[in-house]
């Protein structure tokens, strides 16, 4: 048994590419070493549903009335708590600290901001979860690569990053994670894309198209990091 935080498509916020997103970002950030909780498809059963509608009818309703299949992420466990935007970051953090902000800035992860952190940590480890902004790239009005020279300086911006204004000034080392993603090839990207359910894939060619960048991101991901880094000095 596992106990999962579970998101199922429905309502305003979240719909089935979000799901997929959430799925590639995890799987992504799981062979990039990154610190992200274990990731599940959850089905929800009619029963569990039935169980609910006394305590929670509205969320019974949505559930009934949404795709069966949910993203899970392993809950946390004890002694986690959320990283607030005034604290700074213990040397032995900064590593780990300056990959997570290049991480969401190129995969274009917008939710990661002071005033809705989406990361945990406890001891000297973080927790980075709620990926489904991330990977928005279609139909955005001037839209750059994160490899062309400026494209990441307005997502850099301290109100639009978490981690920004502690590791402004920086110069840290992400060979690690340079290296780690130049290994994901393209039967790696092949085994995303057929990990994610059906449902999520709404329309398949939007599926598709994040896989394509993600690939163009490896390929790409020095001069990418080089933006990263530019934005931080």
């Amino acid at each position: 048994m596992v106990e999962v935080v579970a998101k199922f498509a429905g309502g305003k916020q979240l719909g089935p590419l979000g799901l997929m997103r959430e799925g590639l970002c995890a799987m992504l950030a799981n062979d990039l070493g990154l610190p992200v909780p274990e990731c599940f498809v959850v089905r929800i059963e009619p029963n569990f549903i039935d169980s609910i509608v006394p305590s929670a009818p509205a969320i019974a309703a949505a559930l009934r009335s949404t795709v069966p299949l949910g993203f899970g992420s392993a809950r946390l466990p004890p002694g986690f708590s959320a990283w607030m935007p005034e604290r700074r970051i213990p040397k032995a953090m900064r590593p780990s600290a300056a990959e997570i902000f290049a991480f969401d800035l190129l995969v274009q992860n917008s939710d990661r901001r002071p005033d809705n952190p989406n990361m945990q940590s406890r001891g000297d480890e973080f927790a980075i979860f709620d990926h489904e902004l991330a990977l928005m790239i279609e139909g955005v009005l001037f839209w750059k690569p994160p490899w062309e020279p400026g494209s990441l300086e307005a997502a850099a911006a301290p109100d639009k990053h978490l981690l920004r204004r502690e590791l402004k000034g920086s110069e840290p080392d992400l060979t690690r994670l340079v290296g780690a993603w130049e290994v994901i090839n393209d039967q790696r990207l092949a085994e995303y894309r057929a990990a994610l359910p059906p449902e999520w894939a709404t329309p398949a060619e939007s599926a598709d198209a994040a896989i394509a960048f993600l690939r163009n991101l490896r390929d790409h991901v020095r001069p990418a990091v080089q933006e990263v880094l530019r934005v931080l000095k």
